[in-house]
């Protein structure tokens, strides 16, 4: 029993540290709903250090990670979700693109928009949620004025 309360200890002191992918990413999404962008950032990329894709932490934490990128480097944001949807497609649904380009959308990020868009839609082909969202980023380059996205959206075929 002596021996066994110092194990004891550390494994108590490794649970109240707030170093678990759980606590990690819930500390994140915290720190987002607060506008805490860069420790939101900070400490969805402590909890998906080391996790594999199969750990049940991983999706939230990616997404987290995607959301919290949105506001601090946009191309970046872009970029993770489409390794992400690559990487681990079972894991990402029609609703998490439609959250990444609702959050591109409201930093203004509309060239990044219709990427994530338009890859939203060839993997959803004929989804209702996909059209909405089309019309939501074609609304938000059309009003910006964002003549990239506009372009874009026209070689795509989509204007």
């Amino acid at each position: 029993m002596r021996h066994q309360l110092p194990i004891l200890v550390l494994i108590l002191l490794a649970a109240c540290s707030g170093s678990d992918p759980k606590s990690l990413t819930s500390d994140g999404y915290a720190a987002l709903g607060r506008g805490d962008d860069a420790k939101a950032l900070s400490k969805f990329e402590s909890a998906l250090n080391g996790l594999g894709t199969e750990h049940p932490q991983y999706r939230r934490a990616a997404l987290g990670r995607c959301e919290a990128l949105t506001k601090v480097d946009a191309a970046r944001a872009r970029a993770a979700f489409l390794d992400l949807a690559k990487v681990v497609p079972e894991q990402v649904n029609e609703d998490d693109y439609s959250l990444m380009c609702n959050a591109l959308l409201q930093v203004d990020a509309n060239l990044h928009a219709v990427e994530v868009m338009h890859a939203g839609r060839d993997r959803f082909k004929g989804s209702k949620k996909m059209e909405a969202i089309l019309e939501a980023v074609l609304n938000a380059a059309k009003r910006a004025r964002t003549p990239e996205a506009l372009q874009r959206l026209t070689d795509l075929g989509y204007v």
